[in-house]
Formats: C-alpha cells, structure tokens, sequence
C-alpha cells in the first residue's frame, strides 16, 4: 500500500507540473479540456494532500515520540510537509469551492499558480518519504 500511495503521489506530482507548464501552449484562456483536466486534478490534488497530512502526521508522532530534543532535518521535513499540506489544502479548498460551486469571482488567479507551484513539490517528496519509510 505504501508503495502506490508513494508512486500515486509521485505521479500526480508530476502531472500537475506538466499540466501547469502546457496549458499555457494548449489552452492559454483555459476555456475548453484544460479546464476539463483541471476539473478532474482538483479532486485528485485534494485526496493527495490528505495522504501527504496523514503521512507527515504519523512521522511526525513518531518523531515526538522518540524523545530527541535536537531540532533534526526530519523533524524540520516533518513540520514544514504537515503545516504546509494543512495550508495548501485550506487554499485548495477555498479556491476550489469558490470558483466552482460558490462564487465564481471567489478565485484567486494568483492562488492557483502558488498552489499549482508548491503542490509538486509537497506530494514528490511525500511520495519519496512514503515509499523509503519502514515505519508507515
């Protein structure tokens, strides 16, 4: 299981880069698929947050647990991977239900390319630390 949760993270990590960097060639006014490949990502990217939270959580627990003091790289991953998922998925969300369901002008442009930026980077290295894990 960790090893496709790990690959899944991997994989989408890599697809939402991709689709961030062609959509500019394909679908500049993001008008016609690239909103429909959007519409089908969104769901995906929330589902690969929540596993990267729970992943960063039970690293971290298991970190707190262990009773070293000393401020570690892992601890530091740990943290930055768990706050950083929670606030990716609050802006996620917000953008998300907002441009969708709410209210269209709810939508931050400027919020979609920080979330489409930092979401590889957040759901690679989770996958990267789920997959090299013996403790999840």
């Amino acid at each position: 299981m960790k090893m496709f949760l790990g690959t899944f993270l991997k994989i989408l990590a890599v697809v939402v880069w991709v689709q961030f960097l062609a959509i500019l060639f394909y679908d500049p006014a993001q008008e016609g698929v690239g909103f429909q490949i959007w519409s089908v990502l969104d769901p995906l990217m929330v589902i690969a947050i929540l596993v990267t939270i729970w992943v960063a959580f039970r690293m971290k627990t298991e970190i707190d647990s262990s009773g070293e003091e000393n401020l570690t790289r892992d601890y530091l991953e740990t943290n930055i991977a768990l706050y950083g998922g929670v606030a990716l998925l609050a802006a996620l969300l917000w953008n998300w239900i907002g441009s969708r369901w709410s209210y269209p002008l709810v939508s931050f442009q400027w919020l979609w390319i920080l979330i489409d930026l930092t979401l590889p980077l957040l759901l690679f290295s989770a996958g990267r630390r789920l997959i090299r894990s013996d403790a999840l």
